[in-house]
């Protein structure tokens, strides 16, 4: 697809790139960071520039969503790198609040020429790339603009940001919420081995009251039996002792 058919596409699709595209874009820098640093296009001409930049354009509509032409992905670059720095500045100074996420955090170091390897830092220079730099990104970046005032969060990078941090706090409170639901999982199995404990105390608890209630039964039955030889032994003196009353008066009248 040409540029000219990614333009007209542009003005009919979906203007704003989605979080899967960002991330494409990113990582496209980040293998690529003489696009993102301006001091890194030393040597750079302008068609290995726009060759580069029409194949993050092909690499960013493949994803899935926006559509856009390598120009106007230049211009998304610069206004998402634009309204990152402004909100890093805003936090540094109180007038915002808030944190940088993952993802601008990544921008900055992509922006920041302390966060290159000492190798490519060997190859900072202050000329412009050659053929000029009229097609680079930095044609969309006046000192104004990079340095403006905070207006520039009510942009359309600015929803976009905002769309990303309520991506993070959802997947932040989505994690809150699946640990919450951990925890109850564990309170609610400490609980049932409680309840286990409590029924396995209970079932003890009943085998022996039943032991007990058979030790009784078999002490009941004792004594019924003690009662029992008891009566027999004080039948048999009875029925005997008149017999022995009888010879005792008798032989008192024999000696007598």
């Amino acid at each position: 697809m040409s540029d000219s058919e990614v333009e007209n596409s542009e003005s009919v699709g979906v203007s704003r790139p989605t979080l899967a595209q960002v991330r494409a874009v990113v990582e496209f820098m980040q293998k690529h960071p003489d696009l993102a640093h301006k001091k890194l296009r030393v040597g750079m001409g302008r068609g290995k520039f726009k060759k580069i930049w029409m194949e993050l354009a092909k690499t960013a509509n493949s994803v899935g969503g926006a559509v856009k032409s390598s120009q106007g992905w230049i211009k998304y670059w610069a206004d998402k790198r634009r309204s990152v720095m402004i909100k890093k500045r805003q936090i540094e100074e109180g007038k915002l609040r808030g944190r940088i996420t993952i993802m601008e955090q990544k921008i900055l170091d992509l922006c920041n020429e302390k966060s290159l390897s000492p190798k490519k830092r060997g190859k900072v220079k202050e000329e412009p790339c050659n053929g000029g730099d009229g097609d680079s990104l930095d044609g969309f970046l006046s000192k104004d603009e990079e340095y403006g005032d905070i207006e520039h969060k009510h942009s359309v990078t600015e929803n976009d940001e905002r769309h990303l941090n309520i991506i993070d706090k959802l997947v932040e409170v989505m994690n809150q919420q699946a640990a919450a639901m951990n925890q109850l999982a564990h309170t609610s199995l400490c609980n049932s081995k409680a309840l286990e404990r409590v029924a396995e105390a209970s079932h003890i608890q009943a085998l022996a009251v039943d032991r007990l209630a058979n030790t009784f039964e078999t002490i009941s039955a004792s004594v019924q039996d003690v009662r029992n030889a008891v009566i027999g032994i004080d039948y048999t003196v009875k029925r005997c002792y008149p017999v022995m009353t009888s010879q005792r008066t008798n032989a008192n009248i024999i000696f007598g």
